[in-house]
């Protein structure tokens, strides 16, 4: 375990595109892993790296921790900055045009409508895990939350909350066993073509 260095970016956004559909690939409902990334990983990489934890084997990143100490900052940032740039990039690349981002907005475009309100006012941090396939069960994602943890409590961060699929039973069981707390569900996404969605459970720890 070791903290993110810059090298690292290309390996954390592969095991990010990896995992992203409860431990699988996102390739089935998103057409571009470059503008995936940036979506979901530009922020903790580029603008609060200090937060970002990897675990290291044979040389080879196999997992990370990706966290954020104020969600207000990262909601500002994703507003003003990573998500228009992001736009602006997949208009270059031709990916707003794709058949399947199509029907992947198509199908998401009341979701807004359905989404549960659940407050983590309390709980200011967030984070996220993701390991590659052979190296689940290892316990390398209990070692780097409680490596976070400490520097979070050093911090004096108030709380810690998680978005957990709810089919994902491992992931769920994980956080039950390092003492979050469910706080709610929320329904984040509809995937097209498929008889299901994405919902997720937020779990939540409170620091002191």
């Amino acid at each position: 375990m070791r903290p993110y260095e810059p090298r690292d970016r290309e390996a954390v956004r592969q095991i990010c595109c990896e995992t992203a559909d409860s431990g699988e690939p996102m390739d089935g409902w998103f057409p571009d892993r470059e503008i995936f990334a940036d979506l979901l990983m530009r922020y903790y990489t580029d603008c609060e790296p200090e937060s970002l934890l990897v675990a290291m084997s044979d040389g080879r990143v196999v997992g990370y921790l990706a966290a954020c100490r104020d969600t207000a900052r990262f909601r500002r940032m994703m507003a003003f900055w990573i998500v228009p740039a992001t736009v602006l990039k997949a208009m270059l690349r031709g990916t707003l045009w794709h058949p399947k981002l199509r029907a992947l907005l198509w199908a998401n475009r009341h979701i807004g409508q359905w989404r549960d309100h659940v407050s983590v006012d309390a709980y200011p941090a967030h984070l996220h895990i993701n390991l590659r396939h052979n190296y689940r069960g290892l316990h390398i994602g209990q070692r780097l939350l409680d490596q976070w943890l400490r520097q979070a409590r050093a911090a004096e961060i108030r709380g810690v909350h998680a978005a957990v699929n709810a089919s994902n039973t491992r992931g769920a069981r994980f956080f039950k066993a390092m003492g979050f707390q469910p706080l709610g569900r929320q329904l984040c996404l509809h995937l097209p073509g498929r008889a299901r969605t994405i919902e997720t459970i937020i779990y939540a720890l409170p620091l002191r």
